[in-house]
């Protein structure tokens, strides 16, 4: 497996347990990637992985990204961000509220430096980049949808073993599934 920046020793696969499984003859196993880190938890760490390592290896100290008021994305990019010595900049979906999410409070207390823009304006960007002042940046996409996000994801493969005939995923903006898929 490639060097993870984090220590993702703490993963494990679970099996379920349940006599409605056992008699249809299904087994369920849980490949438990909540036990990384307790922000920067699931498939996230995952899909920020080369993000990060771009950031480290070209000297950049600023990771700029997009979500909305509850993106467990700027939060998990945030956190890292902070444990990284890095800054970090979230482009937010929408008008500030006036009182913030507690999404948003957590971005915050990471030292994210959060950027309102309008729906309207956040429907039309063409370029993350448009948004970006300054060289020092490494920008992730929404979510981490990029073709580095996909790379990323897909190294969750090698902690998943072999021999499963189905895999579930909770799919936002499908960058995991393309992982999975491509580097399965």
């Amino acid at each position: 497996m490639t060097k993870m920046l984090f220590d993702v020793s703490a993963c494990r696969i679970d099996t379920l347990h349940s006599d409605w499984l056992h008699r249809r003859g299904i087994r369920l196993s849980l490949l438990r990637l909540d036990l990384v880190h307790p922000v920067v938890s699931g498939n996230k760490l995952f899909k920020l992985h080369y993000f990060l390592k771009d950031a480290i290896e070209y000297n950049k100290d600023t990771l700029v990204t997009f979500g909305g008021a509850y993106s467990n994305h700027l939060v998990a990019t945030a956190c890292t961000a902070q444990l990284l010595n890095k800054k970090s900049r979230g482009i937010v979906r929408g008008e500030a509220a006036p009182v913030l999410s507690h999404t948003l409070q957590q971005c915050r207390s990471y030292g994210m430096e959060l950027e309102f823009v309008s729906r309207e304006i956040y429907r039309q960007m063409q370029e993350p980049g448009q948004f970006i002042a300054t060289e020092d940046c490494i920008v992730i996409p929404e979510g981490g949808y990029h073709p580095l996000g996909a790379k990323g994801a897909g190294l969750i493969t090698t902690l998943a073993g072999t021999g499963h005939t189905h895999i579930a995923v909770a799919s936002g903006t499908a960058t995991t599934l393309a992982g999975l898929l491509a580097y399965s």
